[in-house]
Protein backbone atom coordinates (compact mmCIF):
# COMPACT_ATOMS: atom_id res chain seq x y z
CA UNK A 1 0.00 0.00 0.00
CA UNK A 2 2.98 2.73 0.81
CA UNK A 3 4.83 1.10 -2.38
CA UNK A 4 1.82 2.24 -4.20
CA UNK A 5 0.77 5.48 -2.42
CA UNK A 6 4.52 6.70 -3.38
CA UNK A 7 4.82 5.75 -7.08
CA UNK A 8 1.52 7.43 -7.00
CA UNK A 9 3.10 10.50 -5.09
CA UNK A 10 6.33 9.91 -7.82
CA UNK A 11 3.43 10.37 -10.78
CA UNK A 12 2.19 13.31 -9.94
CA UNK A 13 5.00 14.76 -9.35
CA UNK A 14 6.20 13.82 -12.45
CA UNK A 15 2.83 15.27 -13.92
CA UNK A 16 2.63 18.62 -12.47
CA UNK A 17 6.92 19.08 -13.62
CA UNK A 18 5.66 17.94 -17.18
CA UNK A 19 2.69 20.60 -16.91
CA UNK A 20 5.44 23.46 -15.64
CA UNK A 21 7.94 22.22 -18.21
CA UNK A 22 5.21 22.89 -21.15
CA UNK A 23 4.07 25.95 -19.99
CA UNK A 24 7.52 26.94 -19.52
CA UNK A 25 8.22 26.39 -23.14
CA UNK A 26 5.04 27.89 -23.96
CA UNK A 27 5.74 31.15 -22.35
CA UNK A 28 9.00 31.22 -24.06
CA UNK A 29 7.75 30.76 -27.61
CA UNK A 30 4.90 33.22 -27.02
CA UNK A 31 7.63 35.87 -25.88
CA UNK A 32 9.78 34.68 -28.26
CA UNK A 33 7.18 35.30 -30.92
CA UNK A 34 5.96 38.58 -29.28
CA UNK A 35 9.23 39.68 -29.84
CA UNK A 36 10.22 38.53 -33.31
CA UNK A 37 6.86 40.66 -34.71
CA UNK A 38 7.52 43.57 -32.30
CA UNK A 39 11.26 43.80 -33.97
CA UNK A 40 10.36 42.56 -37.35
CA UNK A 41 7.44 45.44 -37.79
CA UNK A 42 6.74 47.48 -40.42
CA UNK A 43 7.86 50.88 -40.14
CA UNK A 44 9.69 51.14 -36.70
CA UNK A 45 7.75 54.20 -34.88
CA UNK A 46 8.91 56.33 -31.72
CA UNK A 47 7.27 54.50 -28.53
CA UNK A 48 7.59 52.81 -25.14
CA UNK A 49 9.15 49.61 -25.38
CA UNK A 50 5.85 46.75 -24.83
CA UNK A 51 6.00 44.31 -22.22
CA UNK A 52 4.46 40.87 -23.65
CA UNK A 53 0.66 39.79 -22.60
CA UNK A 54 0.18 43.65 -21.51
CA UNK A 55 2.23 45.57 -24.43
CA UNK A 56 1.88 49.40 -22.80
CA UNK A 57 -1.55 49.55 -21.34
CA UNK A 58 -0.05 50.36 -17.80
CA UNK A 59 2.21 53.22 -19.50
CA UNK A 60 -1.20 54.31 -21.74
CA UNK A 61 -3.77 53.66 -19.36
CA UNK A 62 -2.42 54.95 -15.94
CA UNK A 63 -5.29 55.51 -13.32
CA UNK A 64 -7.97 54.46 -15.80
CA UNK A 65 -7.06 57.02 -17.90
CA UNK A 66 -6.32 57.52 -21.72
CA UNK A 67 -4.67 60.68 -21.88
CA UNK A 68 -2.04 60.95 -24.78
CA UNK A 69 -0.67 64.81 -24.58
CA UNK A 70 1.83 63.38 -22.36
CA UNK A 71 2.49 60.76 -24.48
CA UNK A 72 2.59 62.31 -27.90
CA UNK A 73 4.32 65.40 -26.50
CA UNK A 74 7.14 62.62 -25.53
CA UNK A 75 7.01 60.53 -28.81
CA UNK A 76 6.26 62.97 -31.52
CA UNK A 77 3.23 63.53 -33.53
CA UNK A 78 3.68 60.46 -35.52
CA UNK A 79 4.16 57.79 -32.81
CA UNK A 80 2.60 53.84 -31.35
CA UNK A 81 1.92 51.97 -28.52
CA UNK A 82 0.71 48.54 -27.71
CA UNK A 83 -1.92 46.78 -25.88
CA UNK A 84 -1.31 43.21 -25.83
CA UNK A 85 0.24 42.30 -29.20
CA UNK A 86 -2.10 44.87 -30.78
CA UNK A 87 -0.11 47.74 -32.58
CA UNK A 88 -1.77 51.28 -32.43
CA UNK A 89 -0.36 53.98 -34.17
CA UNK A 90 -0.77 58.13 -32.82
CA UNK A 91 -1.30 60.87 -35.09
CA UNK A 92 -1.46 63.93 -33.70
CA UNK A 93 -1.11 66.71 -36.70
CA UNK A 94 -3.41 68.23 -38.47
CA UNK A 95 -1.46 67.17 -42.12
CA UNK A 96 -1.35 63.64 -41.27
CA UNK A 97 -5.09 62.86 -41.09
CA UNK A 98 -5.67 64.43 -44.13
CA UNK A 99 -5.90 61.09 -45.75
CA UNK A 100 -7.16 59.14 -42.73
CA UNK A 101 -10.50 61.77 -42.79
CA UNK A 102 -10.95 61.92 -46.25
CA UNK A 103 -14.60 61.88 -46.80
CA UNK A 104 -14.65 59.03 -49.70
CA UNK A 105 -17.29 56.54 -50.07
CA UNK A 106 -16.66 53.09 -48.75
CA UNK A 107 -13.02 54.65 -48.42
CA UNK A 108 -9.63 53.12 -46.80
CA UNK A 109 -10.21 54.35 -43.59
CA UNK A 110 -14.14 53.97 -43.09
CA UNK A 111 -13.81 51.57 -40.54
CA UNK A 112 -13.04 52.03 -37.09
CA UNK A 113 -12.06 48.44 -36.18
CA UNK A 114 -10.97 45.28 -37.60
CA UNK A 115 -13.63 42.20 -37.92
CA UNK A 116 -11.45 40.05 -35.41
CA UNK A 117 -11.74 42.95 -32.35
CA UNK A 118 -12.48 40.20 -29.46
CA UNK A 119 -13.95 42.76 -26.98
CA UNK A 120 -16.80 44.41 -28.81
CA UNK A 121 -17.66 40.93 -30.61
CA UNK A 122 -18.42 39.71 -27.15
CA UNK A 123 -20.67 42.03 -25.99
CA UNK A 124 -22.50 42.48 -29.25
CA UNK A 125 -21.27 45.43 -30.99
CA UNK A 126 -19.33 44.37 -34.07
CA UNK A 127 -20.82 44.77 -37.04
CA UNK A 128 -24.27 46.25 -36.10
CA UNK A 129 -25.44 49.86 -35.76
CA UNK A 130 -23.46 52.98 -36.95
CA UNK A 131 -20.04 53.02 -34.71
CA UNK A 132 -18.76 49.76 -35.33
CA UNK A 133 -20.31 48.57 -38.61
CA UNK A 134 -17.78 47.56 -41.14
CA UNK A 135 -20.32 46.02 -43.81
CA UNK A 136 -20.94 49.07 -45.32
CA UNK A 137 -23.76 48.22 -47.28
CA UNK A 138 -25.83 47.73 -43.78
CA UNK A 139 -23.69 50.71 -42.40
CA UNK A 140 -25.08 52.82 -45.69
CA UNK A 141 -28.68 52.13 -44.96
CA UNK A 142 -28.73 52.93 -41.35
CA UNK A 143 -26.59 56.28 -42.25
CA UNK A 144 -29.24 56.87 -44.44
CA UNK A 145 -31.92 56.47 -42.28
CA UNK A 146 -30.39 58.75 -39.49
CA UNK A 147 -29.73 61.41 -41.73
CA UNK A 148 -32.82 61.13 -43.35
CA UNK A 149 -34.51 61.54 -39.56
CA UNK A 150 -31.99 63.41 -37.71
CA UNK A 151 -30.65 66.28 -40.18
CA UNK A 152 -33.89 67.38 -41.19
CA UNK A 153 -35.08 70.61 -40.06
CA UNK A 154 -38.51 69.47 -38.99
CA UNK A 155 -37.28 66.49 -36.91
CA UNK A 156 -34.57 69.16 -35.23
CA UNK A 157 -37.69 72.06 -34.50
CA UNK A 158 -39.92 69.00 -32.83
CA UNK A 159 -36.83 68.38 -30.89
CA UNK A 160 -36.57 71.96 -29.26
CA UNK A 161 -39.85 71.79 -27.95
CA UNK A 162 -39.21 68.75 -26.17
CA UNK A 163 -35.87 69.94 -25.20
CA UNK A 164 -37.35 73.29 -23.72
CA UNK A 165 -40.11 71.39 -21.82
CA UNK A 166 -37.51 69.34 -20.29
CA UNK A 167 -35.65 72.56 -19.01
CA UNK A 168 -38.71 73.76 -17.77
CA UNK A 169 -39.14 70.94 -15.70
CA UNK A 170 -35.60 70.82 -14.60
CA UNK A 171 -36.08 74.54 -13.65
CA UNK A 172 -39.27 73.94 -11.40
CA UNK A 173 -36.65 71.24 -9.18
CA UNK A 174 -34.09 73.26 -8.71
CA UNK A 175 -36.80 77.22 -7.53
CA UNK A 176 -38.39 74.20 -5.25
CA UNK A 177 -34.54 73.17 -4.06
CA UNK A 178 -33.72 76.82 -3.61
CA UNK A 179 -30.40 78.89 -4.66
CA UNK A 180 -28.57 78.45 -1.05
CA UNK A 181 -28.19 74.61 -2.66
CA UNK A 182 -25.47 73.61 -4.04
CA UNK A 183 -25.88 71.75 -7.16
CA UNK A 184 -23.68 69.17 -8.66
CA UNK A 185 -24.30 70.63 -12.17
CA UNK A 186 -22.84 67.41 -14.36
CA UNK A 187 -25.50 64.95 -12.64
CA UNK A 188 -28.31 67.12 -13.25
CA UNK A 189 -27.09 67.61 -16.67
CA UNK A 190 -27.19 64.11 -17.20
CA UNK A 191 -30.92 63.22 -16.18
CA UNK A 192 -31.68 66.51 -17.96
CA UNK A 193 -30.29 65.39 -21.47
CA UNK A 194 -31.16 61.42 -20.93
CA UNK A 195 -34.81 62.75 -19.77
CA UNK A 196 -34.82 65.00 -23.81
CA UNK A 197 -33.48 62.03 -25.43
CA UNK A 198 -35.61 59.08 -24.28
CA UNK A 199 -38.81 61.35 -25.08
CA UNK A 200 -37.41 62.44 -28.66
CA UNK A 201 -36.73 58.42 -29.14
CA UNK A 202 -39.57 57.28 -27.73
CA UNK A 203 -42.52 59.87 -26.86
CA UNK A 204 -42.45 58.50 -23.29
CA UNK A 205 -41.23 59.89 -20.18
CA UNK A 206 -37.99 58.05 -18.75
CA UNK A 207 -38.19 60.00 -15.18
CA UNK A 208 -34.70 60.84 -14.41
CA UNK A 209 -34.90 64.32 -13.66
CA UNK A 210 -37.47 63.17 -11.23
CA UNK A 211 -35.68 60.89 -9.66
CA UNK A 212 -32.30 62.77 -9.18
CA UNK A 213 -34.83 65.16 -7.57
CA UNK A 214 -36.77 63.05 -5.17
CA UNK A 215 -33.07 61.51 -4.45
CA UNK A 216 -31.51 65.40 -3.54
CA UNK A 217 -34.70 67.36 -2.52
CA UNK A 218 -34.52 67.99 1.34
CA UNK A 219 -38.98 68.50 0.84
CA UNK A 220 -41.25 66.81 0.06
CA UNK A 221 -40.79 64.06 -2.98
CA UNK A 222 -42.65 63.52 -6.01
CA UNK A 223 -45.15 60.34 -6.25
CA UNK A 224 -43.82 58.19 -8.59
CA UNK A 225 -44.03 54.63 -8.50
CA UNK A 226 -40.73 53.63 -6.53
CA UNK A 227 -40.46 50.59 -9.02
CA UNK A 228 -40.68 53.33 -11.47
CA UNK A 229 -37.59 55.55 -10.68
CA UNK A 230 -35.95 52.19 -10.22
CA UNK A 231 -35.84 51.46 -13.34
CA UNK A 232 -35.15 55.22 -14.64
CA UNK A 233 -32.29 55.13 -12.02
CA UNK A 234 -30.64 51.53 -13.39
CA UNK A 235 -31.37 52.47 -17.07
CA UNK A 236 -29.50 55.83 -16.69
CA UNK A 237 -26.11 54.18 -14.95
CA UNK A 238 -26.22 51.19 -17.17
CA UNK A 239 -26.05 53.30 -20.19
CA UNK A 240 -23.21 55.24 -18.78
CA UNK A 241 -21.25 52.16 -18.15
CA UNK A 242 -22.30 51.20 -21.38
CA UNK A 243 -20.47 53.73 -23.14
CA UNK A 244 -17.49 53.71 -20.95
CA UNK A 245 -17.13 50.14 -21.32
CA UNK A 246 -16.07 50.75 -24.91
CA UNK A 247 -12.53 51.41 -24.29
CA UNK A 248 -12.16 49.06 -21.88
CA UNK A 249 -13.46 46.12 -24.62
CA UNK A 250 -11.84 48.07 -27.72
CA UNK A 251 -8.33 48.36 -25.92
CA UNK A 252 -7.80 45.55 -23.62
CA UNK A 253 -7.16 42.19 -25.48
CA UNK A 254 -8.94 38.75 -24.57
CA UNK A 255 -6.02 37.53 -22.22
CA UNK A 256 -6.36 40.21 -20.37
CA UNK A 257 -9.91 40.70 -19.76
CA UNK A 258 -9.95 37.34 -18.36
CA UNK A 259 -7.07 37.77 -16.05
CA UNK A 260 -8.08 36.55 -12.47
CA UNK A 261 -7.25 40.36 -10.85
CA UNK A 262 -9.88 42.13 -13.33
CA UNK A 263 -11.87 39.24 -14.40
CA UNK A 264 -15.02 40.28 -12.28
CA UNK A 265 -14.96 43.52 -13.49
CA UNK A 266 -14.96 41.94 -17.30
CA UNK A 267 -18.31 39.90 -16.25
CA UNK A 268 -19.86 42.88 -14.07
CA UNK A 269 -19.30 45.23 -17.38
CA UNK A 270 -21.15 42.47 -19.72
CA UNK A 271 -23.86 42.42 -16.79
CA UNK A 272 -24.72 45.84 -17.73
CA UNK A 273 -24.63 45.66 -21.15
CA UNK A 274 -26.94 42.32 -21.06
CA UNK A 275 -29.51 44.55 -18.39
CA UNK A 276 -29.79 47.34 -21.37
CA UNK A 277 -30.08 44.73 -23.78
CA UNK A 278 -33.05 42.98 -22.21
CA UNK A 279 -34.51 46.58 -21.21
CA UNK A 280 -34.46 48.04 -24.54
CA UNK A 281 -35.60 44.68 -25.96
CA UNK A 282 -38.51 44.89 -23.41
CA UNK A 283 -39.39 48.72 -25.00
CA UNK A 284 -39.31 47.40 -28.70
CA UNK A 285 -41.71 44.88 -27.93
CA UNK A 286 -43.61 46.95 -26.39
CA UNK A 287 -43.96 49.57 -28.48
CA UNK A 288 -44.43 46.89 -31.69
CA UNK A 289 -47.41 45.64 -30.02
CA UNK A 290 -48.89 49.15 -29.72
CA UNK A 291 -48.04 49.63 -33.45
CA UNK A 292 -49.65 46.52 -34.54
CA UNK A 293 -52.93 47.03 -32.57
CA UNK A 294 -53.36 50.67 -34.67
CA UNK A 295 -55.37 50.12 -37.86
CA UNK A 296 -53.61 51.31 -41.17
CA UNK A 297 -54.66 54.52 -41.59
CA UNK A 298 -54.07 56.34 -37.68
CA UNK A 299 -51.21 58.29 -37.42
CA UNK A 300 -48.64 56.62 -35.59
CA UNK A 301 -46.30 58.84 -32.87
CA UNK A 302 -43.05 60.51 -35.01
CA UNK A 303 -40.43 59.41 -32.65
CA UNK A 304 -37.13 57.38 -33.63
CA UNK A 305 -38.35 54.00 -32.14
CA UNK A 306 -41.26 54.25 -34.06
CA UNK A 307 -39.68 55.42 -37.37
CA UNK A 308 -37.42 52.54 -36.45
CA UNK A 309 -40.12 49.35 -36.39
CA UNK A 310 -42.17 50.46 -39.03
CA UNK A 311 -39.53 51.50 -41.87
CA UNK A 312 -39.75 49.45 -45.38
CA UNK A 313 -43.56 48.32 -43.74
CA UNK A 314 -46.64 49.47 -44.77
CA UNK A 315 -46.79 51.69 -41.78
CA UNK A 316 -43.72 53.63 -42.37
CA UNK A 317 -43.81 56.95 -41.35
CA UNK A 318 -40.25 57.84 -42.61
CA UNK A 319 -40.84 58.86 -46.37
CA UNK A 320 -39.30 55.67 -47.31
CA UNK A 321 -35.73 55.44 -46.88
CA UNK A 322 -35.53 51.85 -48.84
CA UNK A 323 -33.42 51.89 -51.85
CA UNK A 324 -32.32 49.08 -54.22
CA UNK A 325 -30.33 47.05 -51.67
CA UNK A 326 -32.40 47.30 -48.80
CA UNK A 327 -36.52 47.35 -48.99
CA UNK A 328 -36.65 44.68 -45.52
CA UNK A 329 -37.65 45.99 -42.26
CA UNK A 330 -35.37 46.42 -39.63
CA UNK A 331 -34.09 43.76 -37.36
CA UNK A 332 -34.82 43.83 -33.70
CA UNK A 333 -31.65 43.59 -32.97
CA UNK A 334 -31.16 46.39 -35.63
CA UNK A 335 -33.22 48.27 -33.58
CA UNK A 336 -31.85 47.48 -30.18
CA UNK A 337 -27.87 48.47 -31.60
CA UNK A 338 -29.39 51.83 -33.18
CA UNK A 339 -31.49 52.57 -29.70
CA UNK A 340 -28.64 51.93 -27.42
CA UNK A 341 -25.98 54.45 -29.80
CA UNK A 342 -28.78 57.35 -30.24
CA UNK A 343 -28.96 57.01 -26.06
CA UNK A 344 -25.62 56.72 -25.25
CA UNK A 345 -24.91 59.68 -27.42
CA UNK A 346 -27.32 61.18 -25.55
CA UNK A 347 -26.42 60.25 -22.24
CA UNK A 348 -22.96 61.52 -22.99
CA UNK A 349 -21.49 64.17 -25.28
CA UNK A 350 -24.34 66.79 -24.74
CA UNK A 351 -23.82 66.86 -21.01
CA UNK A 352 -20.36 66.88 -20.24
CA UNK A 353 -19.87 69.34 -23.44
CA UNK A 354 -22.52 71.43 -21.42
CA UNK A 355 -20.52 71.19 -18.08
CA UNK A 356 -17.05 72.17 -20.43
CA UNK A 357 -19.02 75.54 -21.65
CA UNK A 358 -20.00 76.39 -17.77
CA UNK A 359 -16.97 76.01 -16.97
CA UNK A 360 -15.19 77.94 -19.50
CA UNK A 361 -17.74 80.77 -19.10
CA UNK A 362 -17.29 80.72 -15.61
CA UNK A 363 -13.71 81.62 -16.01
CA UNK A 364 -13.71 83.86 -18.53
CA UNK A 365 -16.25 86.71 -17.91
CA UNK A 366 -15.44 88.92 -20.99
CA UNK A 367 -16.84 85.60 -23.22
CA UNK A 368 -19.57 85.16 -20.52
CA UNK A 369 -20.71 88.34 -20.86
CA UNK A 370 -20.37 88.88 -24.86
CA UNK A 371 -22.59 85.65 -25.07
CA UNK A 372 -25.18 87.28 -23.08
CA UNK A 373 -25.33 90.25 -24.80
CA UNK A 374 -26.05 88.49 -28.00
CA UNK A 375 -28.56 86.46 -26.96
CA UNK A 376 -30.28 89.48 -25.51
CA UNK A 377 -29.76 91.13 -28.60
CA UNK A 378 -31.25 88.17 -30.43
CA UNK A 379 -33.94 87.05 -28.30
CA UNK A 380 -34.64 90.03 -25.88
CA UNK A 381 -33.98 90.56 -22.78
CA UNK A 382 -37.41 88.73 -21.33
CA UNK A 383 -36.06 85.30 -20.00
CA UNK A 384 -39.63 83.69 -20.39
CA UNK A 385 -40.12 85.20 -24.17
CA UNK A 386 -40.33 81.75 -26.53
CA UNK A 387 -37.91 81.55 -29.27
CA UNK A 388 -37.51 79.34 -32.39
CA UNK A 389 -35.15 77.33 -33.97
CA UNK A 390 -34.57 80.24 -36.67
CA UNK A 391 -33.71 82.47 -33.87
CA UNK A 392 -30.82 79.88 -32.75
CA UNK A 393 -29.23 79.87 -35.87
CA UNK A 394 -28.44 83.81 -35.37
CA UNK A 395 -26.58 83.00 -32.53
CA UNK A 396 -23.70 82.69 -33.83
CA UNK A 397 -21.15 83.91 -30.78
CA UNK A 398 -23.21 81.32 -29.02
CA UNK A 399 -21.85 78.90 -31.49
CA UNK A 400 -18.33 80.20 -31.23
CA UNK A 401 -18.59 79.28 -27.36
CA UNK A 402 -19.55 75.57 -28.18
CA UNK A 403 -16.79 75.37 -30.80
CA UNK A 404 -14.26 76.35 -29.03
CA UNK A 405 -15.23 74.62 -25.97
CA UNK A 406 -14.81 71.74 -28.05
CA UNK A 407 -11.99 72.82 -29.08
CA UNK A 408 -9.96 73.07 -25.81
CA UNK A 409 -12.39 69.95 -24.23
CA UNK A 410 -12.72 67.60 -26.98
CA UNK A 411 -15.41 64.73 -25.70
CA UNK A 412 -14.00 62.26 -28.16
CA UNK A 413 -9.97 63.43 -28.10
CA UNK A 414 -8.82 60.13 -29.71
CA UNK A 415 -10.77 58.02 -32.11
CA UNK A 416 -9.46 55.32 -34.08
CA UNK A 417 -9.64 54.21 -37.85
CA UNK A 418 -8.16 51.34 -39.44
CA UNK A 419 -7.02 50.56 -43.06
CA UNK A 420 -8.63 48.11 -45.30
CA UNK A 421 -6.18 48.30 -47.95
CA UNK A 422 -2.57 49.53 -48.37
CA UNK A 423 -2.29 53.17 -47.52
CA UNK A 424 0.34 56.10 -47.31
CA UNK A 425 0.31 58.17 -43.78
CA UNK A 426 3.24 59.98 -42.82
CA UNK A 427 5.55 59.78 -45.62
CA UNK A 428 5.47 55.87 -45.01
CA UNK A 429 3.40 53.02 -46.52
CA UNK A 430 0.99 50.83 -44.43
CA UNK A 431 0.23 47.48 -44.89
CA UNK A 432 -3.97 47.05 -44.29
CA UNK A 433 -5.35 46.33 -41.02
CA UNK A 434 -3.41 49.16 -39.24
CA UNK A 435 -4.93 50.50 -36.82
CA UNK A 436 -4.57 54.48 -36.26
CA UNK A 437 -5.37 56.39 -33.49
CA UNK A 438 -6.44 60.32 -34.55
CA UNK A 439 -5.60 62.50 -31.69
CA UNK A 440 -7.67 65.34 -31.73
CA UNK A 441 -6.82 66.81 -28.32
CA UNK A 442 -3.40 67.25 -30.11
CA UNK A 443 -4.37 68.31 -33.30
CA UNK A 444 -6.73 70.70 -32.33
CA UNK A 445 -4.03 72.51 -29.65
CA UNK A 446 -1.34 72.48 -32.98
CA UNK A 447 0.47 75.48 -32.83
CA UNK A 448 1.16 76.04 -36.46
CA UNK A 449 -2.62 76.02 -36.60
CA UNK A 450 -3.81 78.04 -34.02
CA UNK A 451 -2.98 81.16 -31.91
CA UNK A 452 -2.33 81.10 -28.50
CA UNK A 453 -4.11 77.63 -28.85
CA UNK A 454 -4.20 76.76 -24.64
CA UNK A 455 -6.78 79.96 -24.58
CA UNK A 456 -10.35 80.02 -24.42
CA UNK A 457 -11.05 82.57 -27.09
CA UNK A 458 -14.33 82.46 -29.13
CA UNK A 459 -13.59 85.42 -30.50
CA UNK A 460 -11.14 83.28 -33.16
CA UNK A 461 -14.22 81.31 -34.92
CA UNK A 462 -15.78 85.37 -34.95
CA UNK A 463 -12.78 86.37 -37.05
CA UNK A 464 -11.91 83.35 -39.49
CA UNK A 465 -15.16 81.71 -39.61
CA UNK A 466 -13.53 78.90 -41.58
CA UNK A 467 -11.96 77.91 -38.32
CA UNK A 468 -14.66 75.81 -37.36
CA UNK A 469 -14.12 73.34 -40.06
CA UNK A 470 -10.68 72.62 -38.34
CA UNK A 471 -12.52 71.34 -35.11
CA UNK A 472 -13.56 67.68 -35.00
CA UNK A 473 -16.38 68.33 -32.13
CA UNK A 474 -18.52 65.35 -34.62
CA UNK A 475 -15.42 63.96 -35.85
CA UNK A 476 -14.99 63.70 -39.28
CA UNK A 477 -15.47 62.11 -42.91
CA UNK A 478 -18.19 59.95 -44.00
CA UNK A 479 -18.80 59.23 -40.37
CA UNK A 480 -19.60 62.28 -38.75
CA UNK A 481 -21.61 62.45 -35.99
CA UNK A 482 -25.39 62.29 -37.92
CA UNK A 483 -26.70 63.84 -35.17
CA UNK A 484 -25.02 66.73 -34.92
CA UNK A 485 -27.35 69.47 -36.08
CA UNK A 486 -29.99 67.63 -33.24
CA UNK A 487 -26.73 68.15 -30.55
CA UNK A 488 -26.20 71.86 -31.37
CA UNK A 489 -29.38 72.74 -30.86
CA UNK A 490 -29.25 71.29 -27.17
CA UNK A 491 -26.34 73.04 -26.72
CA UNK A 492 -27.75 76.24 -27.85
CA UNK A 493 -30.63 76.15 -26.76
CA UNK A 494 -30.18 75.46 -22.76
CA UNK A 495 -27.22 77.63 -22.49
CA UNK A 496 -29.81 80.23 -23.99
CA UNK A 497 -32.28 79.22 -20.97
CA UNK A 498 -29.64 78.64 -18.60
CA UNK A 499 -28.06 82.44 -18.69
CA UNK A 500 -31.05 84.49 -19.81
CA UNK A 501 -32.44 83.77 -15.74
CA UNK A 502 -28.98 82.21 -14.15
CA UNK A 503 -25.93 83.78 -12.69
CA UNK A 504 -23.72 81.12 -11.86
CA UNK A 505 -21.32 80.32 -9.38
CA UNK A 506 -18.35 77.77 -9.61
CA UNK A 507 -17.92 76.00 -6.32
CA UNK A 508 -13.86 74.85 -6.92
CA UNK A 509 -12.11 73.60 -10.42
CA UNK A 510 -14.07 70.98 -12.13
CA UNK A 511 -13.11 67.19 -12.16
CA UNK A 512 -12.59 65.21 -15.54
CA UNK A 513 -11.78 61.79 -16.40
CA UNK A 514 -9.80 61.54 -19.58
CA UNK A 515 -10.57 57.85 -22.01
CA UNK A 516 -11.75 57.05 -25.16
CA UNK A 517 -14.83 59.67 -23.94
CA UNK A 518 -13.90 63.00 -21.86
CA UNK A 519 -16.35 63.08 -19.15
CA UNK A 520 -17.02 65.92 -16.45
CA UNK A 521 -17.04 63.98 -13.07
CA UNK A 522 -17.76 66.84 -10.56
CA UNK A 523 -18.88 70.28 -11.32
CA UNK A 524 -20.58 71.87 -7.95
CA UNK A 525 -22.35 75.28 -8.81
CA UNK A 526 -24.64 77.65 -7.05
CA UNK A 527 -27.50 78.63 -8.98
CA UNK A 528 -29.04 82.45 -8.43
CA UNK A 529 -32.24 83.88 -10.54
CA UNK A 530 -30.19 86.73 -12.31
CA UNK A 531 -31.39 90.44 -10.83
CA UNK A 532 -34.65 91.55 -12.12
CA UNK A 533 -36.03 88.03 -12.05
CA UNK A 534 -38.40 86.65 -9.38
CA UNK A 535 -38.26 83.18 -8.01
Amino acid sequence: METTNFLQGILKISVVALILKISFVTLIAYISYYYYKYFTRENPLPGPFPLPFIGNIHQVLKNDTFDMSKFQAKYGDLCEFYTGSQRFILVGNEDLIQNIMKPTVNGPFHNRINDDNEGLEEIGLLNTGLAFNNNYDNWRFHRKFYTKVMMSTSFIKQSMIVIQNSFLEMEKYWNDIGEDTIFEFDHWMKRYFFDTMFIISTNNRAYALANYYNKVTPNEKLSIPESVLKESNTFVESINVVVHSLQYFYILPRIVLYLPIIKRYTQYLKGRVYWVRNNVNNIIKTRREEISKMPIDQKLKSDILTMFLTVNTEKDITEKIADDIHDEPMSDKDVQRNFIEIMGAGIDTSPNSMCFIVDFLENNLKAKQRMIEEIERVLGKEPDSSFTFEDLSKLEYVEAVIKESSRLRCVFPLVFKTNSVPEVVGSYRWSKGNYFGVNFDAIQKQKSCWEDPEKFNPDRFMDNPESKNKVYMFGGGLRICPGRNLAMMELKATLVMLYRKYDIELLGPMKEHIGMIRTCDELKVKLRKRKNISM
